[in-house]
């Protein structure tokens, strides 16, 4: 019998849902609430009183049966800090037992106790554990929570566990005096690493701006040549975000649809139960409320909104048109109106210009 690798098989799966409209990937936003207090994160918010209002472990688990009924057979749990929910391991089980394929995404500090136990016996498919800091002081400037020691040995662990573990960094100006650090104690764990080169606006209710905290170009650059520097490249995912190096001829894109996974093949359950098509999508775009109107109304308002998205003008024309995706999160201010965000587009403009001087 003929068989094929494990992400072959995820990839003709993906290809089939995104054919066929099916919400094959889910991502559940399981708290807004969060055990450190990063100063650039687009989600956290820190009113203790929400925690009356987060759904309980009964609701997550009745909305991912709806899911996985209609097809889901992949989940992400993130939050905030999702294991901070108080249900968390009753909703990782449930999708365990249901045969669905788990990624968690944590910062780590609560990647010990129970919850690794839980994890030796059902490995999750990914864990992607985010490092903020190389050290004490390097922690408490980022988080505002001296939780250094704890997460390195949290990783450890989980590492010498065979735990399936991915490090995630997200540069940032708060981040930026010990960048080249953090980028070195993530190589010395041996695992697979994932740097952004792109940061998600805030969204409004956390009352941060993302000008607060970014990056410019020249920074950017220079951590791609660190990260060339320190990583070999096999260990380094590729940044969805980072246009390709040559340019190709190619015709005028599609004026209608998106074309990434977003609302095709993929959806985001929201903290508040609301559902958008990827996490941080612009919620003035498109909303659905599956715990209201039922999970496969909510994801067909989502899927067919994403379908007949108009795509903006300006990405007709745009010389690196083929290399650059129009993506709605990126333009969060102005994709409501259906036009590109002229810093965004300076940025990426020269960004490639200056990969290929």
């Amino acid at each position: 019998m003929e068989t094929i690798k494990h992400e072959d098989f995820v990839s003709l799966l993906t290809e089939y849902n995104y054919k066929h409209d099916i919400p094959g990937t889910g991502f559940f936003e399981l708290t807004p609430l969060c055990n450190l207090d990063c100063k650039m994160c687009y989600v956290h918010l820190q009113d203790p009183a929400l925690k009356e209002r987060l759904l309980t472990g009964e609701q997550w688990i009745a909305l991912m049966k709806e899911a996985i009924d209609h097809g889901m057979t992949r989940a992400c749990l993130t939050g905030g800090e999702a294991m901070t929910h108080p249900d968390f391991l009753d909703i990782f089980m449930f999708l365990i037992r249901n045969g669905v394929e788990v990624q968690v995404k944590t910062n780590g500090l609560l990647l010990d106790g129970p919850r690794l136990e839980v994890f030796k016996k059902y490995p999750p498919i990914m864990i992607d554990v985010s490092l903020y800091g190389c050290d004490s002081g390097s922690y408490l400037a980022v988080t505002g929570v001296d939780a250094y020691e704890r997460i390195v040995s949290n990783i450890q662990k989980a590492i010498s566990e065979k735990l399936h573990l991915r490090i995630m960094i997200t540069p940032s100006e708060c981040m930026a005096p010990w960048i080249e650090n953090v980028m070195r104690l993530a190589n010395s764990f041996h695992v697979s690493v994932m740097i952004t080169d792109f940061l998600i606006d805030p969204n409004e209710n956390t009352g941060r701006n993302k000008k607060d905290f970014d990056l410019s170009l020249t920074q950017y650059e220079q951590i791609k040549k660190l990260k060339n520097e320190i990583f070999d490249p096999n260990d380094i995912k590729k940044n969805e975000y980072e246009p390709d190096d040559e340019m190709e001829s190619a015709p005028v894109p599609q004026k209608k649809g998106l074309t990434c996974l977003a609302g095709r093949a993929m959806f985001t359950i929201n903290w508040d139960g609301t559902m958008s098509p990827c996490v941080s999508f612009p919620q003035n775009i498109v909303l659905a409320e599956p715990l209201k109107t039922g999970f496969g109304s909510a994801w067909k308002k989502i899927n067919e909104a994403v379908k007949e998205y108009e795509i903006p003008e300006k990405c007709y024309t745009c010389e690196i048109r083929t290399r650059c995706k129009f993506c709605p999160v990126k333009h969060s201010k102005t994709a409501h109106l259906h036009r590109c965000d002229d810093a965004v587009c300076d940025f990426m403009m020269n960004k490639f210009k200056r990969k290929n001087a």
